[in-house]
């Protein structure tokens, strides 16, 4: 008698062992714990990784994902630089897909005169890196344990980025629900390409290679296509956060952020897409400020459990 307990007791106890030594992912009673799976690859270039960052009790019911893009002008940037960012989403209870993509060439833009030549990569490749992304991450829903309820996050560029996706071809499956526009541009279109010659040259060298074509008049419908306010006006869009910082200058350029904010949440909510413009005071371009990225953190997230 005394064996057999002993042979019960000791059972028990490596059952218990067992439970306390599973991997990360996995809780005692089902229940998933937290866990980050660094540089996923998703293509065959070196930047084609993303981390994914997923919460602790997730549920393919319940647990929303965002996909995450970061800035840097088209041209510079990681995706380590929004980690805390995807750190404070996970925390708010979301997946959190953070990606890189490959860069428009800056090479010899920065010259006096600059130099003039295309970059083999321009903003449709970063599309379609975002695209690719996506698909693989969808494609993980069930391995990683997460829902069917996306939305797409971007900062500067990686937000124009992100609304183009949101708002165009590569959308129209509706995975994506909603956008959060934090401090990026929402178009590069103009009227005529006088506007474009008053320009400093190293911009307009600059926006030729993020859109591939020159910026001239027989090529206004490139640069609306590479502006996420004409594609909504084609599309209808998507539900949209805009977030402005108070300061939203970035070096030279011209700060049109809160007009064009204003018109591209006007457009959206015509369109029966509800959207949002939210300015953070205080705030420069990168929300770099002590506690700003947590109230950017907040307004976007509960604009998501909204729709």
């Amino acid at each position: 008698m005394r064996w057999s307990a002993l042979k019960i007791s000791l059972f028990w106890m490596i059952i218990s062992t067992c439970f306390s030594c599973a991997d990360d992912g996995q809780a005692i009673g089902g229940k998933l714990g937290e866990e980050r799976i660094a540089n996923v690859t998703y293509g065959n270039h070196e930047r084609h990784k993303m981390d994914v960052y997923l919460p602790e009790n997730r549920s393919t019911d319940e647990t929303g994902v965002i996909v995450l893009i970061h800035g840097g002008g088209f041209v510079a940037g990681d995706k380590t630089e929004l980690e805390p960012v995807a750190l404070k989403l996970m925390a708010k209870g979301f997946a959190v897909v953070n990606i890189n993509y490959r860069l428009v060439d800056l090479a010899g833009v920065l010259d006096d005169p600059p130099v003039h030549q295309a970059s083999p990569i321009n903003i449709h490749h970063q599309l379609d890196d975002i695209a690719a992304a996506v698909e693989l991450a969808w494609s993980k829903r069930t391995e990683w344990a997460v829902g069917d309820t996306w939305y797409i996050v971007g900062h500067s560029a990686g937000a124009t980025l992100a609304m183009l996706h949101a708002y165009g071809e590569d959308n129209a499956d509706g995975r994506i629900k909603a956008t959060a526009n934090l401090a990026g541009v929402t178009t590069f279109a103009f009227n005529d390409e006088s506007e474009i010659d008053l320009l400093d040259p190293r911009l307009k060298e600059l926006f030729y290679r993020i859109v591939g074509a020159e910026a001239t008049n027989e090529n206004k419908l490139a640069y609306m296509a590479a502006s996420p306010y004409w594609v909504a006006n084609n599309s209808g869009g998507v539900p949209t956060i805009s977030v402005r910082p108070e300061d939203n200058t970035i070096g030279p350029i011209p700060d049109l952020s809160e007009s064009q904010y204003n018109s591209l949440t006007t457009l959206l909510n015509s369109k029966g897409s509800a959207s949002v413009h939210v300015e953070i005071a205080g705030a420069g371009h990168g929300f770099g400020e002590p506690g700003k990225w947590d109230e950017v953190v907040a307004e976007t997230t509960a604009f998501f459990r909204a729709q």
